[in-house]
């Protein structure tokens, strides 16, 4: 009786099969590395800042929402009638003149924002940066070591106490440099006359003079004259800050603009005039969360097909027993 020497062709079929499917596991397992590496050029570029048209406001459109609000302390009656509270006009809002006189006096006048929600790409995105640009120019005067007239921008989160944005929060430099986080600013040059930033000067202190209603303590506020100020023209100047936040859900975001009257001895045209505003907010880069979750699913998915190979290996083999090799011989 002849005898082959031949081993069976079956071991030799799955031998092969497991070949083939070592070399599909390494395709996808290239493939998954690929389109990791192309997410990642692909969302590098990105800004983590998303401008939101609807929290943009050229007053020369009108109010736009803005809310009015004169406020007054010590018994004292807030204005209520002509330019001496925030009004809507000459495509601005303005606040011209003394509040009241007399001396020792402490009033002010609020103009609100609407209620600002990062909606669009950033709709229900924990945000952790926004950036307040403003063209408006101004006469507050600075004759003393605390200023008659003042104004500061404050704002409030998700319906929370208003907060004043601090000195560091302000830019310096030229309105025309794109700033890291944001890029360019939407104030040059369609709504300013100067690319110089204008940053406050001035900053109630947490002393003696703890209290300058209706200025917040411990926020950067505007004080002395713009270049080339008018009551009834002049050049409007870019102030920009730029606040870091810790990382929330914003539902409701709102600015306001504090006039303060601190004294009775302002000039006969000093006031403060805004033309135009804008807030930008940040997220972390959408792309970041993209790439950990397309790493995270590479992962899983190689993990799993490891388990099916080795599921689809014979018993013997998966356990290192040199069996099948014996019953070719």
């Amino acid at each position: 009786m002849t005898h082959s020497n031949h081993p069976p062709a079956a071991p030799d079929r799955e031998a092969n099969a497991r070949v083939a499917r070592a070399a599909m596991q390494s395709i996808w397992a290239a493939c998954i590395v690929f389109l990791a590496a192309l997410l990642l050029l692909i969302t590098l570029p990105q800004a983590r800042a998303v401008p939101i048209v609807n929290n943009e406001f050229d007053f020369a459109l009108g109010p736009l929402g803005w809310t009015p609000q004169p406020v007054g302390k010590l018994g004292l009656t807030p204005p209520t009638t002509g330019g001496k509270r925030w009004t809507h006009a000459n495509g601005q809002w303005e606040v011209n003149w003394s509040p009241v006189s007399g001396p020792a006096v402490a009033t002010g006048n609020y103009l609100t924002s609407p209620l600002l929600d990062p909606a669009g790409p950033l709709e229900g995105l924990p945000v952790d940066a926004f950036r307040i640009s403003i063209a408006h120019k101004f006469n507050f005067s600075s004759s003393s070591t605390v200023p008659p007239a003042a104004g500061q921008v404050v704002y409030s989160i998700n319906g929370g106490p208003y907060t004043p944005l601090p000195v560091a929060a302000w830019s310096t430099g030229n309105v025309n440099t794109p700033e890291p986080l944001f890029g360019p600013n939407p104030l040059w040059p369609t709504y300013v006359g100067q690319t110089t930033l204008v940053v406050p000067e001035f900053t109630p202190p947490t002393g003696a003079y703890s209290d300058l209603f209706p200025l917040i303590n411990g926020g950067a506020s505007f004080t002395g004259v713009t270049p080339g100020y008018s009551a009834t023209g002049g050049t409007y100047v870019p102030s920009v800050a730029v606040l870091d936040i810790p990382l929330q859900v914003i539902t409701d975001f709102r600015v306001r603009l504090i006039n303060a009257n601190l004294g009775s001895n302002c000039p006969a045209d000093a006031g403060w005039d805004v033309s135009y505003l804008q807030v930008d907010f940040a997220a972390p880069e959408p792309g970041s969360f993209l790439l950990a979750a397309a790493g995270i699913s590479g992962a899983v998915g190689f993990h799993f097909m490891k388990r099916r190979q080795r599921r689809g290996q014979p018993v013997e083999e998966a356990r290192g027993c040199p069996c099948s090799e014996s019953r070719r011989m």
